[in-house]
């Protein structure tokens, strides 16, 4: 049984495949093994999987009939075998050390997740950092991760963290949505008992022209709202928080639930979208009393209740 699962949803990836899967063989943490997902890909990826797969015992090919993120990280984890999962995807690359570290982390002070920073490298700009780079490491109770992770504080990056296997017993991914990440791993950091946060930047995510993280349609307004709704409820609900503790938490999410709202609304272009996006203005309730809000939300949260 190997230490550590690493799962790589592939869909029309091959110009990167390779670079991507070079690095995982590269790291310095031998036992692994490499769940090639493969979903639906129109290019040579489906090919290009099997030809690397032939070269290490190590990588394993999956295929799916769904070309959906989500589904290809559910799909991988239900036949994945080590004790703990990583994801990363196909068009990305990892440092050597990445899982290494991690999970000497994770055994060491037996954690349910660990996670570490990444940067973001852009084809016509400088490369991005967005959390300290210190390299210290932070043990964390389940409660102070998920509030780091809810006020935008740590990386909400699905492939950031390494998961206890056993946490995907009882959740999962969403499916059919941009930035299930957002909407996704604060669920796993409340159920991980204790965690951990390493100050380094492992993850080389690269986001290029006409990537998801890229791109502006009335869909991904629509799932970015969604995702900061997700985190609106868990906020309210879960019984993490006190009432003066949602206010504190809910702030960063609440602001970009009013902006992404404020787009829908803009681009949609049919009445059905229309429509929907009034539906979703009668969720700012949700926003808890309190909630300090930058003065553009505000007034986008007047301008919402004069709709409705």
């Amino acid at each position: 049984m190997p230490k550590v699962s690493i799962i790589v949803p592939v869909h029309n990836t091959e110009r990167f495949l390779r670079a991507c899967v070079d690095s995982l063989l590269g790291q310095t943490l031998s036992d692994i093994e490499i769940i090639l997902v493969e979903n639906c890909s129109t290019d040579n990826s489906l090919a290009l999987c099997h030809e690397l797969a032939a070269t290490d015992s190590r990588i394993k090919v999956l295929c799916i009939t769904k070309a959906d993120l989500s589904t290809a990280r559910n799909e991988g984890v239900k036949v994945a075998t080590g004790d703990y999962v990583g994801f990363v995807d196909s068009d990305d690359t990892v440092l050597p050390e990445m899982f290494d570290d991690m999970y000497k982390v994770a055994i060491e002070h037996d954690l349910g997740l660990v996670c570490v920073n990444l940067h973001k490298i852009f084809d016509d700009r400088p490369e991005k950092y967005l959390y300290p780079e210190d390299g210290k490491i932070r043990l964390l109770s389940a409660k102070e991760m998920t509030t780091l992770n809810l006020t935008d504080k740590s990386p909400t990056y699905v492939c950031t963290h390494l998961f206890r296997r056993t946490l995907f017993d009882e959740l999962s991914f969403p499916e059919n949505i941009y930035y299930e990440d957002r909407a996704s791993t604060f669920r796993f950091t409340a159920l991980c008992g204790r965690g951990a946060i390493i100050n380094r930047s492992y993850y080389r995510y690269y986001c290029r022209k006409g990537s998801i993280s890229r791109s502006y349609s009335w869909k991904h307004y629509r799932d970015f709202a969604y995702a900061n709704l997700c985190r609106l409820e868990f906020i309210n609900h879960s019984g993490l928080y006190s009432e003066e503790e949602k206010a504190s938490v809910a702030s960063a999410s609440a602001d970009s639930f009013l902006r992404k709202l404020r787009h829908m609304l803009s681009k949609a272009k049919t009445p059905e979208e229309r429509s929907e996006a009034m539906e979703w203005c009668k969720h700012i309730d949700l926003i808890p009393k309190g909630t300090r809000l930058p003065l553009k939300a505000r007034l986008i949260r007047l301008y919402i209740r004069h709709l409705l």
